[in-house]
């Protein structure tokens, strides 16, 4: 990520010769979705502003799709269309991409290492974050119920019951707020944001939603911007973990088994500030799904891997890894009522974030 950012006005400079070469490859790569690319390829907007969307949006998909389309851009057929392109790597050898990667290895050459494996020049302590306070910090719980027009969200009592036991006995400080309104979920989380936390504070908001926003109980939008801004600037260099479970795109009718947690709108950005975790129910236009007498496969499939990954000392970049895989297996049948006919319906969560070290929460001794 570190490298776009240094190399920007040098690479909107480059691509901006060519700027339908490079959408058509990215597409392609599948860094960016098809309806992404349209937006993108708008006509009649200069080269320019078109390279500049790209990298923003590329950017603002985290350090894996950084790290993809850097990859790309060191492909032979990018460097025979853009001859300059090795302009922006000729002096690179081991950037700080790597700080965040999450197992795909990039076109650099690896820190050195001494004879324990240490990378030179890093300390232990830049590995993992520091997680030995009693408590070790806050966990916030927001659990929206009841609405006064979206529908009530049954089984989400069964998503808090597991965060609760989870986070407790992970040392946190649990504090539950019940069906809060737009301005009382922010008021709350200005207040969290204004106390100290021990070594890291997480936030799950559970709640209806579309992309950028979550709902208030009086079916009233909350940026997410509302629910990160509180927590910039401050617990420097501690982590700070949001759990989102809400729809970020259209509602499916998914028969009386399951529900989804609604609605589209603007796209969901992770904070520029280092030290986030945001970890999404579902990607981006997608509804997630919640069965009113168990709860959410997201929120369920976390706790599950929280309680066997954390005891083996995994990181939670690890964790949300295999919880993906697990909600992505995932499937259910619902009727479509405008082709008249069963569909599938699948989920895939999505997590972002701007850590710099290791993410391990580490259990307490009991």
């Amino acid at each position: 990520m570190q490298t776009l950012r240094e190399n920007k006005t040098l690479i909107i400079e480059i691509l901006a010769a060519e700027p339908d070469f490079i959408l058509q490859h990215v597409q392609q790569a599948n860094i960016v979705n098809l309806r992404e690319y349209n937006n993108l390829s708008v006509a009649g907007h200069p080269p320019e502003t078109i390279i500049i969307n790209l990298l923003d949006k590329v950017m603002n998909k985290g350090p894996a799709k950084c790290l993809d389309f850097v990859a790309l851009l060191q492909q032979p057929k990018i460097i025979d269309t853009y001859s300059r392109m090795d302009e922006v790597f000729n002096n690179l050898t081991a950037p700080s991409d790597h700080t965040f990667s999450t197992g795909t290895r990039g076109p650099y050459t690896t820190p050195s290492t001494d004879t324990t494996g240490q990378a030179v020049g890093m300390s232990s302590e830049v590995c993992q974050y520091r997680m030995t306070s009693l408590p070790r910090g806050h966990c916030l719980i927001i659990n929206n119920v009841h609405f006064n027009e979206l529908g009530e969200r049954k089984g989400s009592d069964k998503d808090v019951e597991q965060l609760q036991e989870v986070f407790q006995w992970l040392g946190f400080k649990v504090t539950v707020l019940l069906d809060q309104t737009a301005v009382q979920a922010r008021e709350e989380l200005k207040r969290f944001g204004g106390e100290t936390h021990g070594d890291a504070f997480v936030c799950c908001v559970l709640s209806h939603g579309d992309n950028g926003v979550i709902y208030g109980t009086d079916d009233e939008p909350i940026s997410t911007n509302d629910l990160f801004s509180p927590f910039k600037g401050t617990l420097i260099g501690k982590p700070k973990a949001f759990f989102i479970q809400a729809c970020r795109g259209k509602d499916i009718q998914a028969g009386v088994q399951l529900e989804a947690d609604v609605n589209p709108g603007p796209q969901i950005y992770i904070p520029a500030d280092a030290d986030f975790l945001v970890a999404m129910a579902t990607v981006e236009d997608h509804c997630s799904f919640r069965d009113p007498t168990s709860g959410s496969w997201f929120i369920q499939t976390l706790c599950k891997q929280l309680k066997q990954g954390c005891p083996r000392g995994d990181d939670i970049l690890t964790i949300l890894t295999q919880v993906n895989r697990d909600v992505s297996q995932k499937d259910v049948r619902y009727w479509d009522k405008k082709a008249r006919e069963h569909k599938q319906a699948k989920q895939m969560p999505e997590p972002k974030y701007t850590l710099t070290k290791r993410l391990v929460f580490t259990v307490p001794p009991q």
